[in-house]
């Protein structure tokens, strides 16, 4: 009996060892990951980053100013929210659904709004059909012109987008009520309308251009750009891929104009100075950054509730919260050097430039980092980062777009002055934007229809002659040139 009783005490002694190990081993690592986060921010502070969300929120704008106050948006944003910022409920689910769905336009595989970059034009008679076989759009007896019939089915929209028009110019500012401090459960309904307005402006752009009424179809692409850029000061990087995709569609019309000479000098020159204002590069640093914030201010909440993380990381909520909050201080600082070191860097809006070795560098380390046998502090790292580099090639591929854009009006303004166009950039005597991939005029040549072809070098870095590469319906962001063209040229697959 003795010699179990002291069996029982070495036993009792052992296991009190080892759960104040375990104690001891838990509290240094809560100071090893908060010392090694506080000196990680000590040191990037001191460099100029600033780490709190609230720096990079959009300012608050007087609502009698603000477009996102309009009676047609205001329901997006009466939320009832739970006390941890997790889930809201809309105030009248009725009246957000009728924002959310406002102006939506169904579509299909043939009714697509942004060929210009394959160097198509739209046709309008699948939008014509489509218009006919739903009931609910008006339309004549017997089909007539395309642009006509469109004209008269979007005339069922005609008091909302006139509404819009004007609201635009009583409230030229924009700012929606996202809840940043919820982070990433912060709801942004307002995308799906402002791509309906879009789409809805779009075509009715091209079918007046069709119709032979560019001033209405300037008009038109101006709202166009309006609510692209209504956005653009947005943090999120949903936000500003939205923004490009809104873009894309708006650019359409302006390409169909440019090539089909439309356009005269005045509205060359107006639509030459709305291009000259859209900054892309500029909206990927502000997502970036916004990205990062929203993760630090999401990590901070954890570290109290963990499951305030639970729709990232699904049923491992609870495990996390078992872990010691030095494990994601750990976790966050290998997060914000990523964001610091690699993604913040892949785009450089002072510079004006983007810089895919830095993006394959960026995929090299965190393919290094995951792929460890225990990556126990980059768990949130593969959580939040995949994708960085394909985002940063939409926002390349967008920005040298725009630049075309810009440059094929200059093109037309010199060709109506001189009735030709110049042999070279340099004749336009206008400070013309660079490729931002290789810091370069971009390259210029005559086509055998007696236009002209702009292209740069892409996310490749290599001049590919001005080669499309197909990527289903639209061009590879990754391979080829970066082209514009009213040449008819198939591209490559």
């Amino acid at each position: 009996m003795g010699k179990l009783k002291k069996a029982g005490i070495y036993l009792g002694i052992f296991f009190v060892g080892m759960i104040g190990l375990i104690i001891l081993i838990y509290c240094a690592e809560d100071l090893r990951g908060r010392t090694a986060w506080k000196n990680f921010k000590k040191e990037w502070e001191a460099k100029g980053e600033v780490f709190d969300y609230k720096q990079i929120v959009p300012k608050e704008i007087p609502s009698e100013k603000n477009f996102a106050h309009i009676p047609l948006l205001k329901p997006l944003y009466r939320y009832q929210w739970n006390k941890d910022l997790s889930e809201a409920t809309p105030v009248d689910q009725k009246s957000f659904d009728q924002a959310v769905d406002l102006l939506k336009l169904d579509s299909n595989e043939d009714t697509k709004l942004d060929g210009w970059a394959l160097g198509q034009s739209v046709d309008l008679k699948p939008w014509q059909k489509l218009f006919r076989e739903q009931e609910s759009w008006p339309h004549p007896e017997e089909p007539g012109e395309p642009a006509a019939d469109i004209l008269m089915a979007l005339g069922k929209n005609k008091a909302t987008l006139t509404e819009l028009t004007q609201a635009a110019k009583d409230r030229p500012l924009c700012r929606f009520d996202i809840k940043y401090e919820a982070h990433f459960a912060a709801s942004v309904p307002h995308l799906s309308p402002i791509r309906n307005f879009t789409k809805n402006f779009t075509l009715r752009s091209l079918a007046h251009l069709a119709n032979d009424d560019p001033e209405a179809a300037l008009a038109d692409i101006r709202m166009g750009f309006f609510l692209t850029e209504s956005i653009r000061e947005e943090p999120l990087l949903i936000s500003q891929l939205v923004r490009i995709a809104c873009l894309q569609i708006t650019l359409q019309p302006v390409w169909e104009g440019l090539k089909e000479k439309k356009w005269n000098a005045e509205q060359l020159a107006d639509l030459e100075r709305q291009l000259a204002t859209i900054k892309l590069l500029k909206g990927y640093r502000i997502s970036i950054v916004g990205e990062r914030e929203m993760a630090n201010l999401a990590i901070d909440q954890m570290a109290i509730n963990p499951k305030v993380f639970n729709e990232m990381v699904e049923n491992e909520a609870d495990k996390i919260g078992l872990a010691p909050d030095g494990w994601l201080r750990h976790n966050q600082k290998r997060l914000n050097e990523m964001h610091i070191n690699f993604s913040q860097r892949i785009i450089d809006p002072r510079a004006r430039r983007i810089h895919p070795d830095i993006s394959v560098s960026f995929n090299k380390e965190f393919d290094a980092r995951i792929r460890r046998k225990f990556p126990i502090y980059d768990v949130l790292s593969s959580l939040l980062l995949p994708g960085i580099d394909k985002s940063a090639m939409r926002v390349g591929s967008a920005q040298t777009a725009v630049d075309h854009a810009r440059i094929a009006c200059l093109m037309e303004l010199h060709h109506l002055e001189h009735k030709d166009y110049p042999k070279k950039l340099t004749e336009l005597k206008q400070t013309l934007p660079l490729d931002p991939y290789s810091g370069k005029p971009y390259i210029y040549k005559m086509d055998q229809e007696g236009r002209y072809q702009l292209y740069g070098i892409g996310w490749n870095q290599k001049d590919d002659g001005g080669t499309i590469i197909e990527n289903g319906n639209r061009p590879d962001s990754e391979q080829g040139d970066l082209v514009w063209s009213y040449s008819l040229v198939p591209p490559e697959k």
